[in-house]
């Protein structure tokens, strides 16, 4: 099932992003996790890796970046040695806040195109789809909203 669309859309959320990160120090592909740590104030790296569909390795160059421009700190986790802790500070605060924003100005943008109908109709359809997908690889459901 080829979605002919599903890449033009994409197409175009990247462009909203990329215009509205202008002058941001941050690019596209860190702003989901600061987003998140953002949201949770802090997490455990472990626990963040599990809430993305990224390569481990993809979440650990984002998080890397966001420690060395200041947004996160990482500490190592007390329960576990091995593992680590994100902290989002004062300056990942600043731009978490426009990150919400920009995330909610699309939803925005992408629901003035709609019918509410049409909204949960195909809110339903990628739901199926995504359990479907889940059951069919033998997945526990980890899916945390992202975006």
């Amino acid at each position: 099932m080829e979605r002919k669309y599903d890449h033009m859309i994409s197409k175009y959320h990247h462009r909203f992003l990329e215009e509205r990160f202008k002058g941001m120090a941050i690019n596209r592909s860190e702003a989901p996790y600061l987003k998140m740590i953002y949201k949770h104030n802090q997490i455990k790296m472990n626990d963040l890796i599990q809430k993305f569909f990224y390569h481990k390795s993809h979440t650990t160059r984002a998080i890397k970046r966001l420690v060395e421009d200041g947004y996160v700190v990482k500490t190592i986790d007390p329960e576990d040695k091995r593992g680590f802790i994100l902290t989002i500070t004062d300056k990942g605060k600043a731009i978490g806040a426009k990150l919400v924003q920009i995330i909610s100005d699309w939803d925005k943008l992408m629901s003035s195109f709609l019918e509410k109908e049409e909204q949960e109709f195909i809110e339903k359809l990628a739901e199926k789809i995504y359990r479907k997908l889940r059951e069919y690889y033998g997945e526990d459901d980890t899916y945390e909203e992202t975006t």
